[in-house]
């Protein structure tokens, strides 16, 4: 006969033989703590122009409603880091470690495919709806941390048991065979806060929220507007994501680097983008083409166009001030820069050009 204790066992096994770093099971109650504390963010504004995080935070918060014949969740996680090379030179912008490599919605879900079929033929489980990695409408990081995949981190993000730090993708697998859940994992940040001290924009503000008004992820990624000229220094060499809240936590000084081939930077755009070749982008078809398959499609052409636009006035400041680059590597840069704003039609990519020439000469 089949425990329920043998069977969590069989099933933290099958994901671990499939890379997976981290195995929890997740009840289908009402996450009620949980609901109170997305609503509270909701209520200050900080999804910013996210609507779709505003619709029915009652559901968010609800698993039970996901996938109706289910009787528990698989919750899994799986590290994305790979160590970041010393930037090539002046005039390239960083990538957030999660997109360095390809699109983790299509590499989780095949691996996760995988892992289901593994637990139909060994297991005789059952998996209602397909698996997914943050395509519905779930609080997934609620619903993590109330069952231990690891605790919130003051700056939000999930950090794992056992240093395991939290450069990971999180995935759920819903299965209509009721398995015990896992309890809270107990960690802590104690007192400190370096997230929020080196936020460059101060987006954590207080310990557990994030604006995402002012945080460079949102505004690099799934802002479709300008960059407020108030945060454009504040961006840095940041050209699609940050990283920042993860490289001072002490719970990320020796991360596991990721089982897969398919989240290292060879397989994808890497860790850094060099800025003026963008520029010569001039379609939505060709920037597709260029970033297919990878997470930096996100934002789409305007929107990692604006973002190059932003840290080549960043770099070009930085190279004035600090005299950091001759001028006949600043020339070209510029030369370039004035070349896309007199062919370039849209108003807001235009304004970030001047604003990027600016730079130059202030």
């Amino acid at each position: 006969m089949v425990t329920s204790s043998s069977l969590k066992q069989s099933v933290v096994e099958l994901a671990a033989s499939k890379g997976f770093s981290n195995t929890v099971i997740g009840a289908l109650e009402p996450m009620t703590d949980e609901l109170q504390h997305y609503r509270e963010w909701l209520e200050r504004g900080y999804s910013a122009g996210m609507e779709y995080m505003k619709r029915s935070p009652e559901f968010r918060n609800s698993p039970q409603l996901l996938y109706p014949g289910s009787r528990s969740a698989i919750i899994v996680s799986v590290s994305y880091y790979t160590e970041k090379p010393e930037s090539p030179g002046p005039f390239y912008g960083n990538v957030a470690r999660y997109a360095v490599g390809l699109d983790y919605h299509a590499v989780i879900r095949r691996k996760l495919r995988e892992l289901r079929d593994l637990l139909t033929e060994q297991l005789g489980l059952t998996v209602v709806g397909k698996p997914f990695v943050d395509s519905v409408a779930l609080y997934e990081q609620g619903f993590s941390a109330r069952h231990g995949l690891g605790f919130a981190g003051k700056n939000t993000l999930i950090i794992g048991p056992k240093l395991s730090g939290s450069y990971h993708f999180v995935a759920e697998l819903f299965v209509d065979v009721e398995i015990d859940a896992d309890e809270k994992y107990r960690g802590t940040c104690g007192s400190c806060f370096r997230c929020g001290s080196g936020c460059p924009t101060d987006a954590i503000g207080e310990p557990g929220f994030v604006d995402a008004n002012l945080c460079i992820s949102y505004l690099t990624i799934e802002n479709k507007d300008g960059i407020p000229l108030d945060l454009r220094p504040k961006l840095g060499n940041w050209v699609f994501g940050c990283d920042v809240c993860q490289e001072v936590c002490p719970y990320n000084q020796r991360p596991p680097e990721t089982p897969w081939e398919e989240f290292r930077p060879e397989a994808g755009a890497g860790h850094y983008l060099y800025l003026p070749d963008l520029l010569l982008i001039k379609t939505d078809e060709e920037f597709h083409r260029r970033f297919e398959h990878t997470p930096l499609r996100r934002p789409k052409r305007r929107g990692l166009i604006r973002n190059a636009l932003v840290v080549l006035g960043n770099e070009l400041r930085r190279a004035r001030v600090e005299q950091s680059a001759d001028k006949e590597v600043i020339l070209p840069v510029v030369q370039r820069l004035e070349w896309f704003r007199a062919a370039e039609e849209d108003p807001m990519l235009r304004e970030h050009t001047e604003w990027a020439l600016l730079q130059a000469e202030v």
